[in-house]
């Protein structure tokens, strides 16, 4: 019998689906199928390729309806021998362990550095007088200060009473800490217990002008063109907060909001574009616009946030930054400002954040620094001599190491003043750069609220808290869950017990006249009257009482323009017409905020105008129909500085 294999025989094959049942097979297949289309479909939904998915939707955001006005108590001081750069010798403090800290280039930070005397305490320091051995390190980007608080609370967490990695403590801007501390407390108290959480305990000094919105100096004039443009920034910090507060206070030029896109991966035409900053670095936010740096591939999305399907690639218009970002942008652009905290005084303290359980195992390191650099700051605010000296320090401190750091001295002298100082841009065109406050003793205590009075850091934390709640950029709550309430990160106990002398002061009183006129807010505000009479109605007091709450948010060195307007019926000029009654409306709108505010808000602060009939809010409009006299008869209120 012949067994030698067939060569053209067909062999048995065996495969993958060798053996195995039909059903078993066919599920096989189609749940691969599946797999394949579902991953496609979130490729295609992750890229913006399918028209009608939703994004997130553009929105308005809610007024800050609470006290914001500027502080700056005047505390009387015995001028302190100012010490010489030159002769500065490293502190012998063998006996003290150092105290790292992470910080921004911002002049908010010169008091605490002029009262240590460069990155590391010196010799004869205010720093080392009160037994602080102090290392200040400079870093812009967000991240690496979140990294390095926990680099040090990890090794803190472990028992390493001193750890050399990390740092325990940052100085960063007040309004950007709910999304800073919601995300990270969450991640804290999950891994190494509650006692770790952040928390913020004192402000040092406030941003007065450097942080802004830049942009074409047409958005100043017309509002309408924000629509659509892409601002670079970091997102969900204190300068993005600053551009989304802004379009909180002014309409476009028919009376009508500018929402928020919150969604950076997204383009809406009808929104102001956010877009992320480089390394979450605000320099990096005016280098993009600075380069030309286009915003690629964005997915195009419809009013009701629903994907287009298509993608743009777009250049960035303008950015949120601060000193010496502004600068570089003005020096290289023809853009200008069109917000900054000269408007909003108090939005952006200079915070000093740290790890709770390392504080309150060392609050006498805690007590010290905030004395001495209160002393400092003070100091600062008292006498030019000081001023100079912090800011001959700040290039040692924000550019350790090097020669010859972009920004000089006499830069930091110059530019480092409460409102800044007038630069040209490249049209020309005058822009205020910089702007500083230093906080003294007396100002930090009525900041949080510690001498009566308002409690103002708690208003601001609270509004952007919302403001995050409701914009959710970045997946903050996705990331965070549930927002960090005032009440668990802000503990002015050290603060408490900081006794340096000279704490009351008298607060600097304001000259209105000279205001320049410049408009930075307008809205438009329905306020009815009885039938051919400045007399205000029941339903206008309430809504005047919103207006006398955002007012108190403003910055009480703005005067107040209230502009009467009237429809159509009636006499249009002359005696007793129109004119007339639109102004001795606006000046019922004074006398009523004047008196709500218990005589607190000076007549000089408020300008009255009436235009009757001439300006009807829609020229196009049939003025004669009930709906366009309607919203004829109203009040226009701006801000002006």
């Amino acid at each position: 019998m012949n067994t030698t294999p067939n060569a053209n025989a067909n062999p048995t094959k065996v495969g993958l689906w060798a053996g195995m049942q039909p059903k078993l097979k066919s599920r096989i297949k189609y749940t691969f199928l599946a797999i394949l289309f579902l991953g496609g479909l979130y490729v295609a939904y992750t890229q913006g390729w399918i028209p009608g998915l939703k994004s997130d939707k553009s929105k308005e955001v809610a007024k800050f309806s609470s006290d914001n006005s500027g502080l700056n108590t005047n505390t009387e001081a015995t001028k302190l021998a100012v010490p010489k750069v030159q002769d500065a010798e490293f502190a012998t403090m063998d006996n003290i362990k150092e105290t790292r800290l992470i910080n921004y280039i911002w002049a908010g930070n010169l008091g605490m550095g002029a009262a240590n005397d460069g990155p590391q305490t010196m010799k004869g320091s205010l720093m080392e007088q009160f037994g602080v051995k102090l290392h200040m390190i400079t870093n812009n980007s967000n991240q690496f200060m979140k990294d390095q608080l926990l680099a040090f609370i990890q090794a803190y967490a472990k028992g390493d009473k001193n750890p050399s990695v990390g740092a325990p403590l940052i100085t960063v801007m007040g309004d950007g800490n709910p999304a800073l501390f919601s995300v990270m407390n969450k991640n804290i108290v999950k891994t190494f217990g509650e006692e770790y959480r952040l928390k913020a305990v004192g402000v040092i000094g406030f941003s007065m002008g450097e942080d802004c919105l830049m942009g074409p100096a047409a958005w100043l004039t017309t509002p309408s063109l924000m629509r659509g443009a892409i601002i670079s920034g970091v997102i969900g910090d204190g300068d993005w907060g600053l551009g989304v507060r802004f379009l909180a206070d002014i309409s476009d030029e028919k009376g009508n909001r500018i929402p928020v896109n919150p969604d950076p991966s997204t383009y809406d035409p009808n929104a102001l574009n956010f877009v992320p900053a480089p390394n979450d670095d605000f320099m990096e936010a005016a280098n993009d616009v600075i380069t030309g740096k286009p915003a690629k591939d964005l997915k195009i999305k419809d009013s009701k946030g629903k994907l287009t399907g298509k993608t743009i690639t777009r250049k960035i218009d303008g950015c949120v930054t601060w000193f010496p970002g502004d600068r570089n942008v003005v020096k290289n652009l023809n853009l200008v400002k069109i917000i900054s905290t000269k408007q909003y005084p108090n939005q952006m303290g200079t915070t000093i954040v740290g790890c709770d359980k390392w504080m309150k195992e060392n609050s006498k390191t805690m007590v010290g620094l905030l004395s001495a650099t209160y002393v400092a700051c003070n100091q600062i605010k008292n006498y030019d001599e000081w001023f100079r000296y912090a800011c001959e320090v700040a290039p040692k401190i924000f550019y350790p190491g090097s020669v010859s750091p972009d920004i000089s001295a006499d830069d930091w002298y110059r530019y480092a003043k409460a409102g800044g100082a007038e630069m040209k841009n490249t049209d020309g065109t005058s822009v205020l750069v910089g702007g500083t406050q230093m906080a003294n003793l007396a100002d930090a205590k009525k900041y949080y609220g510690l001498t009566g009075g308002n409690d103002y850091y708690k208003a601001v934390y609270e509004y952007f808290a919302q403001v995050i709640k409701d914009l959710n950029p970045c997946d903050i709550m996705g990331q965070a869950k549930t927002l960090t309430a005032y009440e668990d990160v802000v503990d002015p106990t050290y603060l408490k017990q900081v006794a340096i002398g000279g704490e009351s002061g008298k607060v600097a009183p304001i000259d209105y006249s000279k205001n320049t006129g410049h408009q930075f807010a307008k809205k438009i505000w329905h306020v009815e009257f009885e039938v051919g009479s400045a007399n205000l109605t029941g339903a206008s007091k309430v809504e005047l009482k919103k207006l006398y709450d955002a007012l108190k948010n403003w910055n009480e060195g703005a005067v107040c323009n209230i502009v009467g307007h009237t429809d159509n019926t009636g006499k249009p000029d002359g005696p007793g017409g129109n004119v007339d009654l639109s102004v001795e409306r606006a000046r019922s709108v004074k006398n009523y905020l004047i008196n709500l505010s218990g005589g607190t808000f000076p007549s000089e602060r408020f300008h009255v105008d009436g235009k009757g009939q001439t300006s009807p809010i829609d020229p196009n409009a049939n003025q004669n129909s009930q709906a366009a006299r309607k919203a004829n008869r109203r009040v226009e209120i701006s801000l002006s500085e």
